[in-house]
């Protein structure tokens, strides 16, 4: 590693290409929140990332880590925290976790902010992120309490701290397709409350959790939609606006490795920054983490082709239809994904899920996106959707618990969504779809195919999902081509996940506990991620 005094000053470009970030992907690698200091100066100085993301969402992060972090790089770099190296906090939500959570992380960034303006007349922490964002509403009444943590710190310390701006993180799907009005609404309702015009500002865009609630390609989509409007958006008005992408590894959650990199970046161009998550840091070779981050600098720029109102109103019902068939599947395998996922390894301290200060998944709100649908797509939409919450994992896990029983969640629903899409809205938007929507859906496939085995899965699964997940895989086989079977390795591996040892209504004994979380261990060791 690099030390202080060996790093090159590298150039401050309107927005930081490279975030690192907390997700608890690594397979083999627990990380303690006391080694998290260490890591934000190795992701400076080891791979040259220009952000880090101190996580508090759902997460036990202690309240002062913001500050160590700057503290770290004061003393042991020549990186200045805000000017060539940017520190950019995710707070909890106050609607899903609580606001006394949410404030104490605020208040930890306006002590990081003072000390570092103390050494350096820089101000560290100039962003913070805004999870799980619904509604212009929750970000204004967030800035509005960052703005009154700056004035308690101006009164106590005689601190006049620029207010740091909150940056909404939209991860749902009806978030997606409306982010447009929600980003304009909140850059025009933010400059009011500063009184100053924004020159640029930042969106962040969640693939994992759209994908946990409407699956893969549907999230696929809403993201490319969205990334459409907010450059659509950035024309209209006289500010910047710097798209962060979160991906993971796998398909579901992104598919952001080297090898499928040239795919990534043509899918999602537009965008201004990605996530270099754990997995790809540790359970790839240094030599392809760095690889992919060269890649990416050069291929973060450019916008997408625009999409013109059919074109918006057929990727809608596409949408609608994928989410439907996705949904009618997922609700009857809740309970095995949830057992199996409380038996993979956890590799961040995070809170205890359900808790009072952490937090469930609720129920997809549909209503944003059936408003915009064709009538009889909207009502099958409103039909497939549970009447209760399930109880999910966050999607790390749930995508890793499904990979565990051979059942990659790519291939959810999605076999018979394209025959319906086919049949209700038509051969040349069908076509559309997989040559210019999503052409790298194909590619997607090939590898979830790798660990695709319906016999293994079968044994977790209801009549119901068996017969529908089968006609997906053989109506997904026929239009993409694809003649390989399941890795034989991993397909052993399969076998020892024996339903009998996994039930849901009950405690497995510690022999077989061991067995089955040494068995997942390994297969997460040939995915190369958690989940």
């Amino acid at each position: 590693m690099n030390t202080k005094g060996d790093i090159k000053m590298r150039r401050k470009d309107i927005f930081p290409k490279i975030m690192c970030t907390q997700h608890p992907d690594s397979v083999s690698k627990y990380i303690a929140t006391q080694k998290e200091v260490e890591e934000a100066v190795e992701a400076a100085l080891k791979y040259e990332c220009d952000e880090y993301m101190p996580d508090y969402e759902g997460k036990a992060t202690p309240y002062h880590q913001n500050v160590q972090i700057v503290s770290k790089f004061i003393e042991e770099t020549d990186l200045i925290p805000g000017n060539n190296f940017y520190i950019t906090p995710r707070v909890p939500s106050a609607t899903q976790e609580n606001r006394f959570r949410q404030i104490m992380v605020m208040m930890s960034i306006a002590e990081a902010n003072y000390n570092s303006h103390e050494f350096s007349s820089t101000q560290a922490i100039t962003e913070l992120i805004h999870p799980m964002t619904s509604t212009t509403e929750e970000i204004i009444e967030s800035q509005k309490h960052m703005v009154e943590v700056g004035e308690l710190a101006k009164k106590e310390f005689q601190f006049e701290m620029e207010t740091p701006r909150v940056i909404p993180l939209i991860e749902d799907v009806q978030g997606l397709l409306n982010a447009e009005a929600t980003v304009e609404n909140t850059i025009s309702s933010t400059e009011k409350m500063l009184d100053q015009d924004l020159d640029k500002y930042r969106v962040f865009i969640g693939k994992s959790d759209s994908a946990l609630s409407f699956g893969h390609v549907a999230s696929a989509l809403s993201c490319k939609y969205a990334i459409n409007e907010l450059c659509g958006l950035e024309k209209k008005i006289d500010t910047n606006i710097g798209i962060i992408f979160g991906a993971g590894t796998l398909p579901f959650r992104g598919h952001l490795n080297r090898q499928n990199a040239p795919n990534f970046f043509e899918e999602y161009k537009g965008i201004s920054t990605i996530t270099l998550q754990s997995a790809i840091r540790f359970n790839h070779s240094e030599n392809e983490s760095r690889e992919l981050i060269k890649y990416a600098r050069e291929k973060l720029s450019g916008s997408p082709e625009t999409y013109d109102q059919n074109a918006k109103t057929d990727l809608i019902n596409m949408i609608a239809i994928l989410g439907s068939r996705y949904n009618q599947v997922i609700q009857h395998i809740a309970p095995t994904v949830s057992c199996i996922s409380s038996l993979m390894p956890q590799q961040r301290d995070r809170l205890i899920h359900g808790s009072s200060t952490g937090y469930s998944r609720e129920i997809p709100e549909i209503s944003g996106i059936t408003s915009l649908c064709r009538k009889d797509i909207a009502e099958e939409l409103e039909k497939s959707i549970p009447s209760e919450m399930l109880s999910f994992p966050r999607a790390i896990k749930f995508t890793g618990a499904l990979y565990s029983i051979g059942l990659p969640p790519e291939v959810i629903g999605l076999g018979n969504a394209l025959e319906d899409i086919r049949k209700t809205i038509g051969e040349d938007a069908f076509e559309a779809l997989i040559q210019k929507y999503f052409p790298s859906m194909g590619s997607d496939l090939n590898f979830a195919f790798g660990y695709l085995d319906l016999r293994s899965a079968d044994r977790f699964l209801p009549a119901f999902a068996q017969r529908s997940l089968q006609k997906d895989v053989d109506i997904l086989k026929d239009i993409f081509d694809i003649d390989h079977d399941c890795d034989p390795s991993y397909r052993k591996l399969l076998e020892i996940m024996q339903p009998e040892l996994i039930r849901p209504d009950e405690q497995p004994d510690e022999n077989v506990s061991h067995i089955i979380e040494s068995t997942l261990l390994q297969m997460a060791k040939i995915r190369r991620t958690v989940g």
